[in-house]
C-alpha cells in the first residue's frame, strides 16, 4: 500500500473536529436583543414609591441605573453604588435630574429581569 492512501483521512478528520457539536438547550443564548445603555450626566434621582411617596437619591455615588422591562406591576429600578451598595426598588414613576450643584456620569440601562445584576436565585424571577 502507498503511503499518500494513508493520508487521505486525514483532511476528513481535520474538518470533523470542526464541527460544531451538540449544545444543550439550557446552554443555548436567549436570541434577546442586548440592553440599551447610555452615559449621561446627572445631579440626581427623584422616584415615587407605590404609596406615592417621592424620594431623591443623589447622583454623587451612584454608578449605575439599570431600568428593568418586563415588570407588569410597575417600574424596577436597580441602582448601583460606588461603595458596591446596592437598591433595587419598585417605583410607579421617576425623574432625572440633569442640571444641580453636582453632577456625576451615571450609566443608564435599559434591559429585561433576565440581566438583571443582582445575584439570580436571592429573588423570584
Amino acid at each position: 500500500m502507498k503511503a499518500w492512501k494513508l493520508l487521505l483521512p486525514v483532511p476528513f478528520l481535520f474538518a470533523l473536529a470542526f464541527v460544531p457539536q451538540a449544545q444543550n438547550p439550557a446552554d443555548k443564548p436567549d436570541n434577546t436583543p442586548p440592553d440599551l445603555v447610555l452615559v449621561t450626566s446627572i445631579a440626581e434621582l427623584n422616584y415615587v414609591n407605590l404609596q406615592g411617596v417621592v424620594t431623591s437619591v443623589s447622583a454623587r455615588n451612584v454608578t449605575e441605573i439599570r431600568v428593568i422591562e418586563d415588570v407588569a406591576h410597575a417600574i424596577r429600578l436597580e441602582l448601583f453604588y460606588e461603595n458596591g451598595d446596592y437598591s433595587l426598588i419598585d417605583v410607579a414613576a421617576f425623574h432625572l435630574i440633569r442640571a444641580g450643584a453636582s453632577t456625576r456620569e451615571v450609566k443608564l440601562v435599559r434591559g429585561k429581569q433576565g440581566h438583571m445584576r443582582y445575584p439570580k436565585g436571592l429573588i423570584g424571577g
